[in-house]
This record gives structure tokens, sequence and C-alpha cells, in this order.
């Protein structure tokens, strides 16, 4: 589906989740990195949106998504694990 805003820009939208990034721990934060990559993946959102929302080079911002890539991964892996 589609990212459909109705009372702000995207931009507007990337700043706030990115405020939302900032602020949060554990779960939340793996949540809001799960939510990133797949908004870029489906186009919702673009790198370079992100990148000046986060107010990254392009360096930094590619080192970010690799460590929110890195922790969606682990995330998968540990609710992933079954008992012997």
């Amino acid at each position: 589906m589609a990212l459909q805003l109705k009372h702000q820009t995207v931009a507007q939208f990337v700043s706030r989740v990115r405020e939302a990034y900032r602020n949060r721990e554990r779960e939340d934060l793996v949540r809001i990195a799960r939510w990133i990559l797949a908004a870029l993946n489906r186009g919702d959102i673009t790198d370079a949106g992100c990148r000046n929302a986060f107010g990254l080079t392009n360096a930094q911002w590619n080192a970010l998504k690799t460590r929110m890539t890195n922790m969606v991964t682990a995330s998968n892996t540990i609710q992933g694990a079954v008992g012997e």
C-alpha cells in the first residue's frame, strides 16, 4: 500500500519518523527501523529524503542504513528462535 498523506508532505513525515527514531529504544527502535527499510523498498520514501531528514552525508546514511538492516535481521533471528 502506497504512503498517502493528507495533512503533511512526505518530507515532513520523514522528519517526524526521524525524531521518533532518535528518541526510541529497543523494540520501538527496531519497529521504526523495520518501517523505514520497508518504506524505502516500496518507494514510499527515498534515500535522499531520509538522509536529509537525518542530516547525514551519503556515507553516514549508508552506515546507518546498514546498522538498521543488521538490527532488523538480529530481531528477526531472535523472534524466530525456538527451544529444543
